[in-house]
């Protein structure tokens, strides 16, 4: 026989339905309180439970906003193939008072019964537990599990305690260690722009190893004759803006399916900060020296830290560098920033045995990530970018002929 699902009243105010979507096909087989659709009424978007287990034969034809009358049958579980659902809507269009007191199981599974009838049946069921309103699949969870359910807030009409509502409940109960953290909204820009990044920006990635010994005597004897202090993220920046002048095809962003190339040289530098990560600009770059460089990074990453900074201020530049050397991060491969075309992953400086002339010595090297976009930069143009980056570091003289803080070195 037949068991019929009924478009239920989930609201007193309820007359008709939309069936927003099926969540099975004719041809699955379910248990009672398996999910089948979801239901907008006139104050919610609700789910309707399967009544019975068996295999579902027929699911009524819907489209978009058509209006389904409460008590209309709009599935069958165990139904003839010959049988057709308009054949019981022509004969029960609705359900009379007398059927609803002798099927409460069923009406309770599918149609809106009044809080009288669901507090007994309730009662009956979970004698040992406070009244609560609950879907047939709850109440026989919370039997075989011996779940008290007045220690669950039901999410259904009324206060209903659906499926949905245990399941919640139990990962409450498993997880009772986790705390949920509403995201800043910079974590939630920053989620977004990451996802779409990686979903709709064709990456290629590609690594060197530099030797920098020399960049380490260069920066010694910068800060042993200077009052300002030379960083290697600050040698690291002006580098960059050097290979970019050398390679200046790669100078260049795609936005909307257009290339826009740039005149000025402009560095990104990432900055971490509580909320997340920001990117401030430091502009003309390869026109600058070490020491004016290395003092604007401090202004910004102060700024970016008290919240500041201005909207030019990190908005612009082709590339950005993202060095995690100081956390002893080797290697990585980072997102890149649109619409920049490339980020530059940069790692720590490690000291190893090297390989100089063919006899073994010990250096000290740093591996260099380039994220490229494919729609931009092709393999070898991001290549040799790479690479006059890596050379420079390994020359810096070339970085102190481009100095113009020359006095200083």
């Amino acid at each position: 026989m037949a068991i019929k699902v009924l478009m239920p009243a989930l609201s007193p105010t309820m007359s008709e339905g939309v069936i927003n979507k099926w969540l099975v096909n004719i041809g699955d087989t379910v248990s009672a309180g398996d999910i089948l659709a979801e239901i907008e009424t006139d104050k919610a978007t609700m789910e309707v439970e399967a009544v019975d287990e068996g295999k579902i034969t027929h699911l009524i034809d819907t489209t978009p906003d058509k209006q389904i009358a409460v008590n209309s049958v709009i599935a069958l579980i165990n139904g003839n193939k010959d049988e057709k659902l308009e054949d019981y809507n022509d004969k029960d269009k609705t359900v009379r008072n007398d059927e609803k007191i002798k099927a409460p199981a069923e009406i309770h599974r599918n149609t809106e019964v009044n809080k009288s009838q669901i507090i007994e049946s309730s009662t009956k069921l979970n004698a040992d537990q406070n009244i609560n309103i609950a879907s047939p699949f709850v109440k026989k969870f919370s039997r075989d599990n011996n779940l008290d359910l007045s220690l669950i807030k039901g999410s259904g009409p009324d206060g209903r305690i659906i499926k949905k509502d245990i399941q919640n409940f139990e990962l409450q109960i498993n997880d009772e260690n986790i705390s949920v953290i509403e995201p800043s909204s910079i974590r939630k820009i920053i989620a977004e722009r990451t996802t779409k990044t990686k979903n709709e920006v064709p990456h290629f990635y590609l690594t060197i190893e530099t030797r920098m010994d020399r960049l380490i005597n260069l920066r010694n004897k910068v800060n042993l004759n200077s009052d300002v202090k030379i960083s290697f993220n600050d040698l690291i920046v002006k580098a960059c803006a050097m290979a970019i002048a050398k390679n200046p095809e790669t100078n260049i962003s795609w936005v909307n399916g257009k290339i826009h190339q740039y005149k000025n040289i402009d560095i990104a530098i990432a900055v971490a900060l509580k909320e997340g990560l920001i990117t401030p600009i430091v502009k003309d770059a390869d026109k600058k020296g070490l020491a004016e460089i290395s003092s604007e990074v401090k202004s910004l990453v102060k700024k970016a830290n008290q919240n500041k900074l201005l909207p030019e201020e990190y908005s612009g530049g082709s590339t950005t560098i993202s060095n995690l050397g100081m956390f002893g991060i080797t290697e990585f491969q980072a997102i890149i920033n649109p619409p920049q075309s490339s980020i530059f992953a940069v790692g720590s400086i490690i000291e190893k045995p090297v390989i100089t002339s063919g006899a073994i010595e010990v250096g000290h090297t740093m591996k260099s990530t380039i994220s490229a976009d494919h729609r931009a930069l092709d393999g070898a143009v991001a290549s040799k970018l790479l690479k006059d980056f890596s050379d420079i570091l390994e020359d810096p003289f070339q970085i102190w002929l481009n100095s113009n803080d020359m006095e200083v070195i």
